[in-house]
């Protein structure tokens, strides 16, 4: 790996690769700040930029931090701009309180003031950063990537969601913000192999590490129940464009069906926490509609509304899952249990989804309809016929589940090499 990453540099400096001379001397500059760091012998000052609670990925290492007397970390909370006042106030106010009632208000951070309506420039009190969120249009100024990097604090990355599946991937990798990053920590091989392709720095701030989301999972105990558990799942991009995967306005109908159609089932209703502001839209159902409709969901006995941000304790105890969304087409594999995938014919595949999305997906049940959907919970779910299980788990192991579940304690081993003087 280390013999790669001196070959590359060595072709971008003859120009065998395009790239900025500017981006190696920036790369150059963080590894000093990071040799000042360590050789420092103090306490290593964490900020963890968080903009929504449901966005989990680098909660791992904030609580492994916490464990060694060498790290001190914060979460500081921070709120999407880009969208309205009302998803502003309720994701911030959400992500702050349940953050807080956790770990305390001294390790979480209000990036936002109500009472001035100012935010707080943290970039002075830290010595390294990582983000939830690597979107910079949907953060203010003091929160985005670019602001940190460029007053060389070292950015350390993990992805909000399994990368490597769909074209976000690709659309990610050829950001500056991800080049900004002094390292970004992947899941598996595909997302070098796309970076080698799409971006500039051509992964050599890249380190395979895993998927550290989801490895508190294997310590999980399932409950005993005498019921089974599905977890229906659907996206918010539900719009006409060739790249809206959302099916949700196709089988809204049916989805409010099924608990009573299935009494005996007990159902976690987990939309992306998007969904609900996109419908509130009046081109979608408006304020009064979408507001009916997960009221009504929720009444039933037999649902669970699971807006929080930890999932994992649902994969555990869930029997199946039926979804159309990115990250749980792979993530979901890691439980070996059968999942379904919601696929709109509308959709043009090879604009969402690269080579290895498609084979996370294929090993999915495919629903094209709603006899689809009733044939997986009758047959798959509630008879336990599963004929994709022996493919499905085989995948998983090779391509998907790597170093689970020890994604975390190498993220963290890494960064205190690094920045740790023992």
């Amino acid at each position: 790996m280390h013999i790669t990453a001196v070959q590359d540099f060595i072709d971008i400096l003859r120009g065998k690769r395009k790239s900025s001379l500017w981006w190696l001397v920036f790369q150059y500059k963080l590894n000093k700040k990071v040799q000042e760091i360590r050789k420092s012998g103090k306490k290593v000052k964490v900020a963890f930029l968080h903009m929504y609670i449901t966005s989990c990925q680098h909660i791992p290492i904030f609580e492994r931090m916490l464990e060694d007397e060498h790290f001190d970390p914060y979460f500081i909370v921070n709120p999407d701009v880009m969208r309205d006042k009302q998803n502003f106030d309720f994701q911030y106010n959400r992500t702050l309180t349940q953050l807080r009632e956790k770990y305390g208000e001294d390790r979480v951070l209000e990036g936002y003031d109500y009472e001035t309506n100012t935010y707080k420039d943290f970039t002075d009190e830290f010595d390294i950063m990582t983000t939830s969120n690597p979107y910079d249009e949907m953060a203010h100024k003091f929160f985005q990537i670019d602001y940190w990097a460029k007053k060389y604090i070292p950015i350390f990355y993990i992805s909000y969601f399994y990368m490597g599946r769909c074209w976000v991937t690709i659309n990610n990798l050829k950001a500056p913000t991800y080049d900004y990053m002094w390292r970004f920590f992947a899941e598996n091989k595909f997302v070098v192999k796309l970076a080698r392709r799409y971006q500039t720095l051509r992964g050599l701030n890249i380190k395979i590490a895993g998927y550290p989301k989801l490895d508190k999972m294997a310590q999980i105990q399932p409950k005993e129940k005498d019921y089974k558990s599905i977890i229906i799942a659907p996206h918010h991009l539900i719009g006409n464009s060739d790249t809206d995967i959302g099916c949700f306005l196709q089988y809204a109908d049916l989805l409010l069906e099924l608990p009573k159609k299935y009494p005996d089932i007990h159902f976690v209703f987990r939309p992306h926490p998007m969904l609900e502001t996109n419908l509130r839209k009046e081109e979608y159902w408006g304020k009064e509609k979408t507001s009916e409709y997960y009221k009504k969901m929720s009444e039933y006995e037999n649902v669970v509304m699971s807006l929080e941000g930890d999932y994992l304790e649902a994969f555990v105890n869930s029997d199946a899952l039926i979804h159309d969304c990115g990250s749980y087409a792979a993530e979901y594999l890691y439980t070996g249990k059968p999942c379904a995938y919601m696929l709109r014919e509308s959709v043009n595949q090879e604009k969402t989804h690269t080579k290895f999305g498609m084979k996370c997906i294929n090993s999915h049940y495919l629903i094209k309809n709603e006899a689809d959907f009733i044939d997986f919970i009758e047959n798959v779910v509630i008879k336990g016929i599963d004929k994709k299980k022996e493919e499905r788990n085989k995948f998983a192991k090779n391509e998907v589940m790597f170093n689970y579940p020890n994604a975390t304690e190498y993220i963290f081993n890494y960064l205190k090499k690094k920045l740790v003087k023992e």
